[in-house]
C-alpha cells in the first residue's frame, strides 16, 4: 500500500493504524490497545487473545478514530481485508456515508500464519469467513489479489483484480542471462521470502536433493524457518539460509541469481489460501529479467498466471526431484533459459508492470469518488 499511497501523490492520505507510520507530510492516527491487554497477549493466552481481538474487540470503533475521520472529511475509506481493523473501516464508512473501498489480499481466515498462536480456532474459522463476505458486498470497491480471490468470493458490481505492486523503477535488463559459476563453482538457485510452515518443508526437501549436487545451490532470503535447530543451524552455516535483506540488497542479489524460485502449499488445508492469494516475490523475479521456477498446484492463482502467459516453468506435483530435473535443464539449454528469461521480461512489463497495476488503482477509486460528487 505503501507503494500507491505514498510513493505516487495522486491521493489526499490520513492512515490510521495499530502499526507503527511516520511519513512526513502524511497524517496519522495510532491506534493503540489499552494496557490491560497487552499485558495478558505477553502471556500463554496470547491464543485466546488473539481471537478475542478478532472476534469482539474488532467491531469497536474507537472514538479517537471518528474524531479525526470527521476532522479530515474523506471521501472513501479505503482497508486491506484483515481480521481486525477492516472491520473498524466498515463501520467508520456506515457512519461517515462514504464508499468502503476494500483490497483483499489474502484469505486470512485460513492463512499459514508463523506462530500458531496467531491462528483462529477452527470452530470460529466460518465466523470469520462470514465476515470476510460480509466486508465484500458491503464494499463499494473491491480490489482483488488475483484472479482466483475474484472468483472465490463470488459476483459483485465493482471488483477489479489488483495484483500486488512491486518497486517503482527501471525496466529489467534485455540481454539473455549467462549461467556464471559462484566460488563454489555452482550456479545459484534463489528463493525470498517465507520458508516457514508448508512452504519451509517444501524448501527442506528441495535441500536435501541439492545437498550433494555439483552444479546447483540453493539459498534462501527471508524470516527465519522453521526448521529443526540442528538443521537450521548447519544451513547458516554452509550459506544454505542467510537471512533477512532489505529490499535494495535483495536486488543486488537477484541480479546475481541463475534462476529464482517461488513456492506455493500443496498441503490440502492451504487449498483456499494457494487458490486466492498471490505471491509478491513473483514481481521482484520478474523485474530481475532471471528464469522462473514456479513450483506449486495447478490451481493456485501464480501457476495459472505464468502457465497462461508462458513467463515461467511451472512444476505442479510436490515431487523435489522435478525441481532438481528443470533446473540440470535450464542449465543446459541456452534457448530454454532464453525463454523463460523472455516470458518473465513479458509479465514484468505488461500485468505485473508497476505502472499497469497502479494504474488500475487510480483510475477506480477517481471513478468511485467521482461517481458519489
Amino acid at each position: 500500500m505503501r507503494r500507491h499511497f505514498v510513493e505516487h501523490d495522486d491521493l489526499d492520505l490520513f492512515v490510521a493504524t495499530s502499526g507503527e507510520f511516520d511519513e512526513p507530510g502524511v497524517a496519522s492516527l495510532r491506534l493503540l490497545s489499552p494496557a490491560w491487554l497487552k499485558r495478558i497477549r505477553s502471556t500463554r493466552f496470547w491464543r485466546l487473545v488473539q481471537n478475542f481481538e478478532m472476534l469482539f474487540w474488532s467491531e469497536r470503533l474507537p472514538h479517537d478514530l471518528v474524531e479525526a475521520a470527521e476532522a479530515f472529511k474523506p471521501d472513501a475509506i479505503f482497508t486491506v481485508a484483515d481480521l481486525s481493523l477492516s472491520e473498524a473501516a466498515r463501520r467508520l464508512a456506515h457512519r461517515l456515508k462514504v464508499p468502503l473501498i476494500t483490497n483483499f489480499q489474502d484469505w486470512w481466515p485460513l492463512g499459514q500464519f508463523y506462530y500458531a498462536q496467531e491462528r483462529p480456532y477452527s470452530f470460529l474459522v466460518p465466523l470469520f469467513e462470514e465476515r470476510f463476505r460480509r466486508l465484500y458486498r458491503e464494499s463499494s470497491l473491491a480490489f482483488c489479489t488475483s484472479e482466483g480471490m475474484r472468483e472465490f468470493l463470488g459476483s459483485h458490481p465493482n471488483s477489479h483484480v489488483l495484483y500486488p505492486i512491486g518497486a517503482r523503477e527501471n525496466e529489467s535488463v534485455d540481454h539473455v542471462p549467462e549461467l556464471k559459476s559462484n566460488i563454489s563453482g555452482k550456479r545459484r538457485l534463489i528463493y525470498t521470502g517465507t520458508a516457514f510452515g508448508s512452504y519451509g518443508e517444501m524448501l527442506r526437501s528441495l535441500a536435501k536433493e541439492l545437498r550433494n549436487s555439483e552444479t546447483w545451490e540453493l539459498i534462501i532470503y527471508g524470516a527465519r524457518p522453521d526448521w529443526p535447530a540442528d538443521e537450521l543451524a548447519q544451513a547458516e552455516q554452509i550459506g544454505l539460509y542467510r537471512g533477512f535483506l532489505p529490499f535494495e540488497k535483495l536486488k543486488e542479489e537477484l541480479a546475481s541469481a541463475d534462476v529464482c524460485l517461488a513456492v506455493m502449499s500443496f498441503d490440502p488445508a492451504l487449498e483456499v489460501m494457494m487458490r486466492t492469494s498471490f505471491t509478491t516475490k513473483l514481481l521482484d523475479y520478474c523485474k530481475a529479467g532471471k528464469p522462473i521456477i514456479m513450483w506449486g498446484p495447478e490451481y493456485c492463482a501464480p501457476v495459472r498466471m505464468i502457465k497462461k502467459q508462458a513467463a515461467a516453468w511451472a512444476i505442479t506435483t510436490p515431487d523435489a526431484k522435478e525441481v532438481v530435473e528443470a533446473l540440470m535443464k535450464i542449465r543446459e539449454d541456452f534457448n530454454l533459459r532464453e525463454d523463460l528469461s523472455q516470458g518473465a521480461k513479458r509479465l514484468a512489463k505488461g500485468d505485473l508492470s508497476h505502472d499497469k497495476i497502479h494504474g488500475v488503482f487510480v483510475e477506480q477509486i477517481t471513478a468511485l469518488i467521482n461517481k458519489d460528487d
